[in-house]
């Protein structure tokens, strides 16, 4: 790699393709005039009587370099095959179809890349469907948890509140032992009800806790940090920015490893693309009282008004946006907005926290913050506890 790392900061030839080419070319030519070179001064006879010769000699070399050049070129169209393939992935999605039958270096490099984007690209399709699925489920859970608690809690008040202020009136109307037995009857009922609604609603929180139990299973949060780094190496690389990591050597935790795989690669990932070149990334995670804790901090870069979601933007103060006004909530968004949005769905997945702080002299910290199995009040077996 150092010789290749060594021509590629070179602006001149731009092309992998021309860098080929170049070597070829002073391959042939290097020998070729230390030969003819060696035949002229060593041979007595004069130059003009060897022109013949070195014309002779001087046309072979460019027919052998021009067809050393046509053939090196055409062996390259492998590469540039590949190359044209991922860049058309990346810009529109477009699948490739690559030829995977040949079996040296360059039909292994094809074949190999069109699996690679033929996977990559099923991975993608069902993390965006898993993703759409859990933040369906997710809204419409919380919409119908907050609608039971606004429809139900709400009268069931003004009925306990009103039958109180009965019980405690002082009017004729209230001593009748008749309405005393009726205002008792509908505070018990209402307190009942209530009870009722309490117990629904803890029962749909111990359930969802469960189900978060039941997902889960142990997994080493180094080793997923780890692979997170590797996934964005491409993108911190281009950006210009280094990535560290401070975690324990092994960290056993209790998680639903997929969710947190995308959750540690896409806090990475919005982290990166908020830094500049030259800046710093680091990832921490360690435990404490609240569980486990992963942290992303960015020494560089801000976030902009659009980058935030709405529900998330309370978090935050002054955010300014792209066109340089302060504000809270922005009409727009940006590719980071889904990211943090990704975020703080597969945070509440996991029955955690997603945290966002950022300032000018400290950079953005992006935190998760994970409880464990007992700390969600279910065992790992998945009774209530």
């Amino acid at each position: 790699m150092k010789l290749y790392s060594y021509l590629a900061r070179k602006r001149w030839p731009a092309t992998y393709e021309g860098k080929i080419l170049l070597v070829s070319f002073i391959g042939v030519h290097v020998p070729m005039f230390g030969a003819v070179s060696y035949a002229l001064t060593a041979d007595p006879t004069p130059i003009m009587a060897q022109l013949d010769v070195l014309a002779a000699m001087l046309l072979a070399t460019l027919l052998g370099t021009g067809a050393t050049l046509f053939v090196m070129h055409s062996l390259l169209s492998p590469v540039r095959t590949a190359s044209k393939a991922a860049q058309a992935y990346l810009k529109d999605r477009t699948l490739p179809r690559l030829p995977v039958s040949y079996e040296d270096e360059a039909g292994i490099l094809m074949s190999s890349l069109q699996e690679c984007i033929i996977r990559l690209d099923s991975s993608i399709a069902s993390a965006t469907y898993q993703y759409e699925q859990l933040e369906r489920e997710h809204s419409e859970k919380f919409n119908m948890l907050s609608g039971m608690k606004h429809d139900f809690r709400t009268p069931l008040t003004h009925i306990l509140g009103f039958s109180a202020l009965l019980q405690s009136s002082s009017n004729s109307m209230a001593q009748d032992p008749q309405t005393k037995a009726f205002v008792k009857k509908i505070s018990a009922s209402g307190e009942a009800l209530l009870q009722t609604l309490n117990s629904v609603l803890e029962m749909s929180d111990v359930e969802s806790r469960r189900q978060i139990e039941e997902d889960s299973e142990p997994c080493n949060l180094t080793e997923i940090v780890n692979k997170a780094i590797d996934l964005e190496h491409l993108h911190s690389e281009k950006a210009g920015v280094s990535v560290a990591m401070d975690t324990p050597g092994h960290q056993e935790v209790f998680l639903i490893r997929s969710a947190a795989e995308t959750l540690v690669s896409t806090m990475l990932h919005a982290a990166t693309c908020t830094a500049s070149d030259g800046g710093s990334i680091e990832i921490r995670t360690g435990e404490g009282s609240d569980g486990v804790r992963i942290t992303v901090h960015s020494n560089v870069g801000q976030f902009q008004l659009e980058d935030v979601p709405q529900n998330l933007a309370y978090q935050l103060t002054d955010l300014e946006s792209n066109s340089g006004t302060i504000g809270r909530l922005s009409e727009g968004s940006t590719p980071i907005t889904l990211r943090l949005s990704l975020i703080d769905t597969l945070a509440k997945a996991l029955g955690g926290e997603f945290v966002i702080t950022q300032s000018l002299s400290h950079g953005i910290n992006l935190t998760v913050m994970i409880p464990q199995a007992g700390d969600l009040g279910v065992s790992p077996l998945g009774n209530a506890a």
